[in-house]
């Protein structure tokens, strides 16, 4: 019997000093971080920081890989079919909130550890400056008399996008007509180019051409105003109680060790706090929407919809 013990213990030890080493080797060559979205979109640009900035905290270096199609499935189902030893990883958005199910599909939510949320931006409601629109009071009087005839473009289907849509059509009982399309930016250039009426949008996808006075904000879906939309209120403030903030983060297969996802939350958490990166959440109009693996995982589960 003390023979067993012995020899379980000893069992034990070796276990726990290979963990250790492995952990103490990860990561033992590059690092791919997939991103579902097009390149220089906000979800690309945060990818490509994380990559830059990240590289010294790990000690290896970071390739940003764009995977689109699927809604994202197909990056997903691209990291899944991986080696799950994190050196291969990935982006993801609140998107994923609205078309993945919480287990049970051939793609689902708990299919991945959540690494870390990184940024967030809310939503802002925009118009083109020549817009007869001046406020969202204008836009709802005119859609009341004008069922379905005001065309608003966004990102996708079944998305945060559109859910804002809904939500704003069910509080304020009108029926706008939902546009989508295949990138962020792409709603802002339909506004422009006077193909759809409004536009939602992050700030980073149309903060450009708004400094350059060619788009008007009626309404930003956020908790407070804030810069550079002070004049805009929130919809809130309007009389419509609608908060909705899109987040950005990094994910792993379920399969990667636990240890390794808390040695890239720790790359993460560094991260977010170096100057360059401060620098960039500034000029982008992103907040810093930093939540470790535990958290991050718990609002995954708590926003997915199905």
């Amino acid at each position: 019997m003390k023979l067993i013990k012995t020899l379980s213990l000893a069992a034990l030890t070796v276990g726990a000093l290979l963990s250790t080493s492995a952990l103490a080797a990860y990561p033992e060559k590059p690092i791919t971080l997939v991103c579902w979205s097009s390149a220089g979109s906000g979800h690309d640009l945060m990818a490509r920081y994380i990559a830059k900035l990240g590289e010294k905290h790990l000690g290896q270096p970071i390739t940003v890989v764009n995977k689109k199609g699927g809604k994202g499935k197909v990056a997903m189902s691209y990291v899944l079919n991986q080696k799950a030893d994190g050196h291969v990883i990935m982006t993801n958005t609140r998107s994923m909130t609205q078309r993945l199910k919480k287990t049970g599909s051939s793609i689902s939510i708990d299919n991945f550890k959540y690494i870390s949320r990184v940024v967030k931006d809310p939503f802002v409601i925009a118009v083109a400056k020549d817009s007869p629109f001046n406020t969202l009071e204008d836009l709802v009087t005119y859609a009341k008399a004008n069922p379905n005839k005001i065309k608003i473009g966004g990102y996708s289907t079944n998305s945060v996008d559109e859910g804002l849509k809904n939500d704003l059509n069910q509080q304020a009982g009108i029926n706008l007509k939902y546009i989508p399309y295949k990138g962020g930016k792409e709603p802002v250039v339909a506004v422009l180019g006077g193909h759809i009426d409004v536009a939602i949008a992050n700030p980073s996808e149309m903060i450009a051409n708004y400094d350059a006075g060619k788009l008007k904000v009626l309404a930003v879906a956020s908790e407070e105003r804030f810069a550079p939309f002070e004049q805009s209120p929130t919809l809130k403030e309007a009389g419509y109680n609608v908060v909705t903030e899109h987040w950005r983060g990094v994910m792993a297969s379920n399969e990667v060790p636990n240890d390794v996802v808390e040695k890239l939350n720790d790359m993460i958490k560094k991260v977010v706090q170096e100057p360059e990166f401060k620098q960039f959440l500034a000029s982008s109009k992103m907040y810093d929407g930093y939540l470790e693996s535990e958290m991050f995982a718990n609002l995954v589960v708590e926003q997915t919809v199905n």
